[in-house]
């Protein structure tokens, strides 16, 4: 009998399975104009909304469920909690708890995410099978046409929304063209394979020629070269693995040829060869810095790391000299625009173990999947495992978006699913009878226990939710031209920092408003709570200095310059000033090493030429 077919247990699963697709579409889709982080927050809700639900389910499998320690259910499990629990770890120790949580702005990448998308994986290894992956595969060719659709739209100049994008228009559902073009890129590869599966209908095969066009067009036209690579390496590993297990005659030809591709491919980008031209972009000079300043973090703290996405705290002190020299003093990163280097330096040994871990299993399931299977289930095993490949390949020189990382876990929980599904059927103690007996005996749990998971998720939610709000509320009335204005600002400012699970950079922004709108000392005392609650932010330093300089206390800015020179150790703006206040207070000693400080690392700077004229 196919597999496929004895692989469906529709009555139980059916439901769920269908929240799972509806949560992976609602998070890679929506987005909330009016918020101050229209995509990464609302994304993150939906993200825990739906993964508090389905908790319900994975915990009523594991109850009913006795696993053994050689089990592939265990191992994926134990390596999962691993995972977790190195990210609760790294969290007790970062220095902002609440950045660790939720994760930075424009990031969201906290601990709550993770968790999340670990719940995503265990579900989707637990529940699907090759109807499901079918049904996943089916649903993403519309996903495709919605995003690629948005695209187009946005390359025509015909957007429903007025962006403020200071990046190419073709941004669709995602915030930036990068992150658009990767995920178009992961739904193209999944397109492009459908075309070869047998069973699937001509409907379903002509909406992903549709995919595929607009996809691709739109992703050229987002001048993001990264989407046309990830097409590029899918299509080539599943070029190979399939004719490595189908066709033994020209195999090597086939590796040779896919080999050398790659490698030409990877020499373009490293600017060497013959495909320099094509492939070769200066943001990959950029990422060296990026890369290298996360191995530094990793050194300094390799088993904790500097905090749970808190890249961006502690790039000024890690980067290399060259960064500030060749793009600005005041330039800085939040992300190592690489996933493995950003577990590494923000989560520490454990963290980046454990999700290597769950990426070499599931690397080596997939490629179990495609050697036990045949026909279609060997296609869709293959075109689960080449997705999840070029996922990995943006992973690379990307940054872990919520709309395309939840892609990744669930192509992850699919292609282990496939595995867990197998070893069932074959299992002589498997069968559906005892299967829905089991089932209908506790079928009260899962909504119970899915309710109660919600309950906190929907409060931490609702204050993310209102913090968004809040803070865009707080930008448009201090920019509006409103007679009461004033006083509409120090409201939903004061509704905003006095709110829970508020982003302590939503308060530092609503303080700044404060003050243009006079409310000086009220913002100062604000601020100062900002500081003590985390003394490592740049920017609460900054303004901290250029107040005490406004009102003459020359020993707090020095204070609070010698601070900003410790976390930021290559800013010549920084020591000028530093400079300056040194003189304003008769210290000529001291002002004269800041000339010298300067002179050390940039001696042909502008900064330079105004620290001899200043401090001489």
């Amino acid at each position: 009998m196919n597999q496929a077919k004895k692989s469906i247990i529709k009555d139980t699963d059916s439901a769920s399975v269908w929240v799972l697709i509806l949560g992976l579409t609602m998070v890679t889709i929506y987005f909330k104009q009016n918020f101050e982080d229209p995509f990464n927050t609302p994304k993150l809700v939906l993200l825990l909304v739906t993964a508090g639900w389905l908790l319900g389910h994975v915990i009523e499998y594991y109850v009913k469920n006795r696993m053994k320690i050689i089990s592939l259910d265990f191992w994926i499990l134990a390596l999962s909690s691993f995972f977790v629990l190195s990210q609760a770890f790294s969290l007790y120790h970062s220095d902002v708890f609440l950045t660790g949580l939720i994760g930075d702005t424009q990031r969201r990448n906290g601990l709550l995410g993770y968790l999340a998308l670990i719940v995503v994986l265990l579900f989707t290894s637990i529940r699907f099978n090759y109807f499901y992956s079918l049904r996943l595969i089916k649903s993403s060719i519309f996903i495709g046409i919605a995003l690629s659709s948005y695209g187009l739209l946005q390359i025509s100049g015909r957007d429903f929304v007025q962006w403020n994008n200071p990046y190419n228009s073709m941004i669709s559902t995602l915030g930036n063209p990068n992150f658009a073009s990767a995920l178009l890129a992961v739904l193209t590869i999944i397109s492009v394979l459908t075309l070869f599966i047998k069973s699937v209908q001509k409907m379903y095969k002509f909406f992903a020629l549709l995919v595929i066009v607009s996809s691709i067009v739109a992703i050229i036209k987002s001048n993001s070269i990264q989407g046309l690579l990830v097409i590029i390496i899918g299509l080539l590993f599943y070029t190979l693995i399939y004719t490595y297990f189908n066709f033994h005659r020209i195999r090597g030809v086939v590796i040779i040829f896919v080999t050398s591709s790659f490698g030409l491919l990877i020499a373009g980008m490293l600017q060497i060869g013959p495909l320099a031209n094509y492939v070769y972009k200066s943001s990959v000079s950029v990422r060296g810095y990026y890369w290298k300043a996360a191995y530094e973090m990793f050194k300094s703290r390799p088993l904790t790391g500097v905090g749970l996405d808190s890249y961006g705290s502690y790039f000024k002190q890690f980067r290399d000299v060259g960064y500030p020299l060749n793009y600005g003093f005041e330039i800085t990163s939040s992300n190592a625009h690489n996933i493995y280097l950003q577990m590494l330096s923000t989560g520490g040994l454990f963290v980046g173990l454990s999700y290597c871990s769950i990426l070499f299993l599931v690397f080596s399931i997939g490629l179990i999947n495609v050697k036990k299977s045949s026909d279609d289930e060997q296609k869709i095993a293959l075109l689960l495992l080449s997705a999840w490949i070029g996922f990995q390949a943006q992973s690379l020189i990307s940054i872990d978006n919520i709309g395309i990382s939840i892609w990744g876990w669930i192509l992850s929980g699919a292609i282990i699913g496939l595995r867990i599904n197998f070893l069932k059927i074959k299992s002589e103690n498997f069968n559906s009878k005892s299967s829905s007996k089991k089932s209908s005996s506790i079928n009260l749990f899962q909504p119970f226990a899915s309710t109660i998971i919600l309950i906190p998720i929907l409060l931490i939610s609702t204050n993310l939710w209102n913090s968004e709000s809040n803070m865009r509320l707080v930008r448009q009335y201090a920019y509006s031209d409103i007679s009461d204005k004033r006083l509409q600002v120090y409201n939903y400012s004061q509704k905003l920092i006095s709110g829970s699970f508020v982003d302590p950079k939503y308060k530092f922004q609503a303080s700044l408003h404060m003050v243009d709108n006079g409310y000086v000392e009220e913002s100062y005392k604000q601020i100062l709570d900002l500081y003590q609650s985390d003394p490592r932010n740049l920017d609460v330093l900054r303004w901290l200095s250029e107040y005490s300089k406004a009102v003459a206390r020359y020993d707090n800015e020095i204070l609070y310059r010698s601070s900003i020179s410790l976390l930021d150790p290559w800013n010549a703006d920084n020591y000028l000033l530093l400079g300056i206040a040194y003189k304003q207070i008769g210290d000529v000693n001291k002002s004269k090493n800041m000339l010298e400080k300067i002179l050390s690392f940039a001696p042909n700077s502008d900064v330079a030429k105004k620290a001899i004229t200043e401090l001489s």
